[in-house]
């Protein structure tokens, strides 16, 4: 029987809210109540989680709330659905806050109008309001205590959803970052001093910038954002792909030409690769972006459809590094555990907004961390390019189109004789181009732009390439030179054996010799050398 590709669902992209995507019945949800379960059937859980941004924290707590409401028709056929879950014979009222609604934009009077109304909002809907106080913390209180008196036990559930959002959108303002600090501690300190009434508190967020204000208030809560436990509760790992998703996965393979295999390759290849605990090696993928691929059948960066992170882009300049080699940095847990925007490491921005993951246990305590997908290498290079380049982009527009179209007409050998030369033909005079660094920084985005697979910096029992390319026609090891010859560029990686890593593979390996001279401000004609055919 022909498969009818509309009748599939495919995965959420872009409804955050359970009931809307059960009962609406246009979306495909991948089952993770077996997790909420353990997640919260113990007394009085009061927790945090953080991951990056599109990774499903709303639809988590959209979840918990239906759970805890008690909406057994929601979970029909779901784990949870057969557990003796307490929500279906003793539902409990849930005070849900969503923190993304506060905006810094509109004003600090706003953003306190905006945090009360919700408060407001909360009160009417369970029938305790108007409240008597017009101050939020004193407000937050009384709505607390009210709900829990009309609770059959006497508890509430609190889930508070973004709670760094305010936050981290004025990190460039550090007065106003430090009122919004001052502000919104007073109202989590509140869940503490509640938490005798609590019965399940779950707060989620991107970042812990606020660790040593906001979290002081709030220092009772079970951290699980590396608990080897929920390390796929956020994420679709790659048994998901072979189980709920396998029939869109089919679909995307059909509409590229590939079998479900090559398919799933690809998909993991450029989406996958999140590690959020050093005690487990499970690895997620990023769900919205996921289910984007599936929905439109097409790679590419999805991420940057919710925006590129300027203060991101601009600590990494600051730090005189270049995406790629941004693989393989070293850090601590105490790193990846700060604490405020002024002091906060690159590793730890990078890892908390997910443009880094966890590569490598060192020891206990110690990681290295790595671009975890295609996605985010696109995502860094692209706005690290736009960034660093502003409107002399526009300069490489022509080469850009030609070389894109080369390669995938003619593959890599047109690309390094013709288009690559072109391309440093036409930098522009006042672009910097003084040192190896810097031809090599064009090098590799130029490289990344283009569409080919490339990463800087890979590592092999002698040394490191300068960079890998792979293509249909085979495996490219690059070692970049600037100011001396491609002979001798070519003789380095060939005597430290730069191209070991993939003799394995089925496809033929060769070296290449580049060099930028800086008299004529071009590349000399680069060598290429077969070590396996």
């Amino acid at each position: 029987m022909e498969r009818n590709e509309h009748a599939i669902k495919v995965p959420t992209t872009g409804v955050f809210d359970f009931p809307s995507l059960i009962l609406g019945g246009k979306g495909k949800y991948v089952d993770k109540t077996d997790l909420l379960y353990r997640l919260c059937n113990d007394a009085d859980q009061q927790l945090f989680i953080s991951r990056p941004r599109r990774f499903g924290k709303s639809l988590m707590l959209s979840t918990l709330k239906a759970m805890f409401e008690g909406r057994r028709e929601l979970f029909k056929g779901l784990a949870i659905d057969s557990l003796p879950w307490e929500g279906w014979d003793s539902p409990h009222p849930v005070l849900h806050f969503d923190m993304s609604r506060l905006s810094p934009s509109e004003g600090r009077d706003a953003m306190k109008a905006a945090l009360f109304g919700q408060i407001c909002v909360l009160s009417e809907k369970f029938g305790v309001g108007p409240l008597d106080s017009d101050s939020i913390g004193f407000a937050f209180d009384e709505l607390i205590a009210k709900v829990a008196a009309k609770s059959p036990d006497g508890k509430v559930v609190v889930l508070v959803d973004e709670y760094d959002a305010p936050m981290t959108s004025v990190l460039d303002d550090p007065e106003y970052f430090g009122w919004m600090r001052s502000f919104l501690h007073d109202f989590y300190c509140r869940l503490k001093s509640n938490s005798g009434v609590i019965r399940f508190l779950m707060i989620t967020g991107v970042t812990k910038l606020t660790k040593l204000s906001i979290f002081s208030g709030l220092n009772h809560l079970t951290d699980l954002s590396m608990n080897a436990c929920f390390a796929t509760l956020l994420g679709y790992t790659p048994e998901e792909l072979d189980g709920p998703l396998r029939e869109n996965i089919e679909v995307f393979a059909a509409k590229n030409g590939m079998d479900f295999a090559a398919a799933k390759r690809a998909l993991l290849a450029w989406y996958d690769g999140y590690r959020f605990s050093p005690q487990s090696e499970a690895k997620v993928c990023n769900p919205v972006s996921l289910g984007s691929a599936l929905k439109s059948g097409d790679l590419k960066n999805y991420w940057e459809a919710t925006g590129q992170s300027t203060m991101i882009v601009n600590r990494i300049k600051a730090a005189d590094e270049i995406p790629a080699d941004l693989n393989g940095l070293a850090a601590t847990s105490t790193q990846l555990d700060v604490c405020d925007a002024e002091t906060m490491p690159l590793p730890a921005l990078l890892y908390q907004g997910g443009y880094l993951t966890l590569s490598e246990v060192i020891d206990d305590t110690t990681f290295r961390l790595g671009i975890p997908n295609k996605e985010i290498a696109n995502s860094l290079a692209e706005g690290y390019v736009s960034s660093l380049l502003g409107n002399g982009l526009s300069d490489w527009t022509e080469q850009l189109a030609e070389s894109r179209a080369g390669l995938r007409a003619k593959g890599v050998e047109t690309l390094l004789r013709k288009n690559l030369k072109a391309a440093f033909a036409a930098v522009p005079h006042e672009w910097k181009i003084d040192d190896e660094k810097e031809a090599k920084r064009y090098f590799l985005l130029f490289m990344k732009l283009v569409g080919a697979d490339i990463s800087g910096e890979r590592q092999s029992a002698r040394g490191r390439a300068d960079a890998v390319l792979q293509d249909k026609s085979g495996t490219y090891v690059f070692e970049f030179k600037y100011g001396r010859t491609p002979e001798e560029a070519l003789e380095q990686a060939k005597t430290k054996e730069y191209g070991n890593p993939w003799l394995d593979s089925s496809l033929p390996v060769f070296y290449v010799g580049v060099n930028y001279d800086p008299k004529k401000r071009g590349i000399d004609d680069p060598l290429v050398e077969a070590l396996k055919n």
